[in-house]
């Protein structure tokens, strides 16, 4: 156990932690939306809060919780899907209103909201106990001209889950280290009857698209910025990338062909249906796929690296959250409390063993309680040695937004991958030089 633990904690220094993705408009609040930012008496003020729908469910539970114990402070705690949280913060931010005190904040978000001053500097905020026990990858979340402008609320990157009564009933006892071995796999169990596809993905035009898109760029070598973080879109690599992705709809057919149309929200669903024997997506899965209310694959769930290809072992799109304090909130000291009990060592404990999710804290990778309650901790431990960050281009949106929309022109067929990369790599180029 020893060893164990000691290699969890050493490989955890090394992870990767951005943004997760999701493709859900869906909006949900604690408390009824005519609250506004303020009073309700004297003596308590609400906090309002917009958050991504990730570990949103485990928000809200502490939440009184909190309240209990800061009689003072009610939380109004608002989350939406991923893809809508953008244009939901910035919309409200850069009208200078006090709409939301604390806004979620993907990494690749943090210098637009810090260059647009949307977001408050929280250096002064920052306890010792945080600098040197928060894992300082989990840190870089917030970070910004060697600044923290809020706090991490996990710790996440993609990972493969797989259903073990699937394989096992199919007789197969190897899992797939190589996205060719997947394939091969895959086929042997949709020729079987065992299933009608491999697995399903958010492939849909978003943010999760890139994401996924990372997982392969990644494992066959390829790059989406160089070390003079300019653009390299549309490289041999990337190219071999995408043409993977088309031939796994229309060639080998081991991806649900909905998967273009689809948010990575709908792979969970089928996945906890018993529909699919793999599944590629965030650790807060794990807490979906082992809810007997939500999936009929309890106790049946196993995590594998996601495949590499080549002399790449595995490659994982990493992205992870914060919490950060909006510039115009009124209430900022009741902001920041909120913040920093959600990222505490207890609640983010919980969060870990309730939702599935790694943690900030770098000793809670050695807590044996957590480890005997997470089984798949030390697999996810492993992944995370080998996640890969987005692109931190200062125009990351606009970037996204191309890029989105040439992966589904190849997707769809509607362009070679070639072409639809070299389109991609041409519109942003003209974008970097507005910059």
């Amino acid at each position: 156990m020893k060893k164990l633990l000691s290699l969890i904690a050493l490989v955890l220094a090394l992870t990767l932690c951005f943004g997760g993705c999701a493709d859900i408009t869906e909006e949900s609040s604690s408390t009824p939306e005519t609250e506004t930012s303020g009073t309700e008496n004297a003596d308590v003020v609400t906090i309002n809060v917009l958050s991504s729908d990730d570990f949103a469910g485990f928000r809200t539970s502490v939440i009184p919780e909190f309240e209990a114990t800061h009689p003072n402070i009610k939380i109004n705690f608002q989350s939406v899907g991923y893809d809508a949280l953008h244009q939901k913060e910035v919309t409200a931010l850069a009208a200078g209103t006090d709409t939301y005190d604390v806004v979620d904040v993907d990494c690749i978000w943090t210098p637009e909201y810090v260059t647009n001053g949307y977001i408050e500097c929280v250096d002064d905020r920052i306890t010792d106990e945080m600098k040197t026990g928060i894992l300082d990858v989990c840190m870089d979340i917030l970070r910004y001209d060697d600044k923290m402008y809020g706090l991490p609320m996990f710790n996440d990157l993609f990972f493969m889950y797989y259903n073990k009564e699937i394989l096992e009933n199919a007789g197969i006892t190897e899992l797939p280290e190589t996205w060719e071995e997947y394939d091969q796999v895959c086929q042997q169990l949709q020729t079987s009857g065992a299933c009608e596809y491999g697995s399903a993905y958010g492939w849909a035009q978003a943010e999760g698209l890139i994401c996924y898109y990372m997982d392969y760029v990644c494992a066959f070598g390829g790059s989406l910025q160089d070390a003079d973080m300019n653009p390299t879109i549309d490289t041999l690599e990337n190219v071999e990338a995408l043409q993977f992705m088309v031939d796994s709809l229309y060639t080998t057919k081991t991806t649900d062909p909905a998967s273009i149309t689809s948010d990575d929200r709908n792979a969970i669903e089928l996945f906890s249906q018993g529909k699919l024997p793999f599944c590629i997506n965030w650790s807060f899965a794990w807490g979906q796929f082992n809810d007997p209310t939500q999936s009929q694959v309890v106790d049946k769930v196993g995590v594998m690296l996601i495949p590499g290809h080549g002399d790449i072992r595995s490659a994982a799109c990493a992205g992870s959250m914060g919490l950060a304090i909006a510039s115009t909130s009124q209430h900022k000291d009741e902001a920041w409390e909120f913040i920093s009990f959600l990222a505490s060592k207890e609640i983010q404990k919980r969060q870990a063993i309730e939702g599935g999710s790694l943690p900030i804290w770098a000793d809670l990778y050695e807590d044996e309680e957590l480890l005997a309650q997470h089984p798949a901790a030390a697999e996810m431990v492993e992944q995370s040695t080998m996640a890969y960050n987005r692109p931190s281009f200062v125009y990351y949106n606009e970037f996204s937004t191309v890029l989105q929309v040439e992966i589904q022109n190849a997707l769809t067929q509607t362009k070679t991958p070639e072409q639809a990369l070299a389109d991609a790599q041409t519109q942003v180029e003209q974008i970097a030089a507005t910059y």
